[in-house]
């Protein structure tokens, strides 16, 4: 696969999972990802073994930007790396909006994903970025 036509198909998965996370829509958002997930959480890696536990970790996230009035999510693609013709890995840039489009916080994330029938599925995500721009508001991912 071509860096060209890997980025235009991971930036529409990114557009896609931004939405289903701007809808709070957790099944979508689960169906952006193949199992077993990794997710490193300051550089600790937390492994969600199925679908269900990945669902109900993303069920609290939900709830936790909910409390923090996020209203939309933005996400821009920044950097591809195709690894195979069926791995790739990306370096996103992610923006919470308020009901006013007004940035609540910022961060980086990156993700490994991987090439399945059903189109392009993450694996491994980094979300140190996540959780330092959220602690850096007083406001700890985890907590309200």
């Amino acid at each position: 696969m071509d860096l060209d036509a890997a980025t235009f198909e991971l930036d529409a998965w990114c557009q896609s999972y931004v939405t289903a996370f701007s809808t709070y829509d957790v099944a979508a958002i689960g169906a952006h990802w193949a199992f077993p997930a990794l997710i490193l959480v300051n550089g600790a890696p937390v492994l969600l073994p199925s679908r269900e536990k990945f669902d109900r970790n993303t069920q609290n996230l939900c709830a936790f930007y909910r409390a923090q009035s996020v209203a939309a999510a933005e996400r821009k693609l920044l950097d591809v790396l195709v690894m195979t013709s069926t791995t790739a890995a990306i370096c996103v840039a992610d923006t919470m909006l308020n009901e006013a489009g007004e940035e609540i916080t910022s961060w980086r994330a990156a993700y490994t994903l991987t090439r399945t029938q059903e189109g392009w599925r993450a694996c491994l995500a980094d979300v140190g970025g996540e959780m330092a721009a959220w602690a850096a508001r007083g406001t700890p991912l985890g907590g309200t």
